[in-house]
């Protein structure tokens, strides 16, 4: 059995992942925007479309970061509460999974899934109840089973 896991902590490490996300994002987008709209990469034909791509770009990454601002602002406001072991997985939950070789933790969110923490050495990951295990883990109980892959739901915190 792993040590105590933490869900403020690990809520915390969440927001510093997408925050730090976020800055990178924006920086690169005004990086970006910059190349494309100084005098060097102005056209210098009709064929030639380096500042048309680059401020392309750099609108494209505006767009993620604005997303992630979106998600930082969702997760911040995320009511955590303590799950009882006949209580139903939702919004919140750490849960950790026995698949056939490994034991993995996952914790429930609205939004970034795929975003990935450490804690006490332990990696854990944020899956939304639109992802594939995010929708069979969503309403399901400690000691229950998922399909695919196959595994069994050992705990939810």
């Amino acid at each position: 059995m792993t040590a105590p896991m933490n869900k403020s902590e690990i809520l915390d490490a969440v927001l510093r992942s997408l925050r730090a996300d976020f800055e990178n994002r924006l920086r690169v987008s005004k990086k970006t925007r910059e190349q494309g709209n100084n005098s060097e990469s102005r056209a210098e034909g009709k064929y030639d479309t380096l500042s048309i791509e680059e401020n392309y770009l750099a609108d494209g990454l505006a767009k993620q970061a604005e997303s992630a601002s979106q998600a930082i602002t969702l997760i911040e406001k995320m009511q955590l509460h303590a799950f009882a072991d006949n209580d139903p997985i939702d919004l919140g939950a750490l849960i950790e999974i026995q698949f056939a070789h490994a034991t993995e933790w996952f914790f429930l969110a609205p939004v970034a899934g795929g975003t990935e923490v450490t804690y006490a050495g332990t990696p854990v990951t944020v899956v939304t109840p639109e992802s594939p295990v995010g929708k069979q883990l969503l309403g399901s109980h400690a000691g229950g089973k998922i399909k695919s892959p196959a595994a069994q739901i050992l705990r939810v915190v």
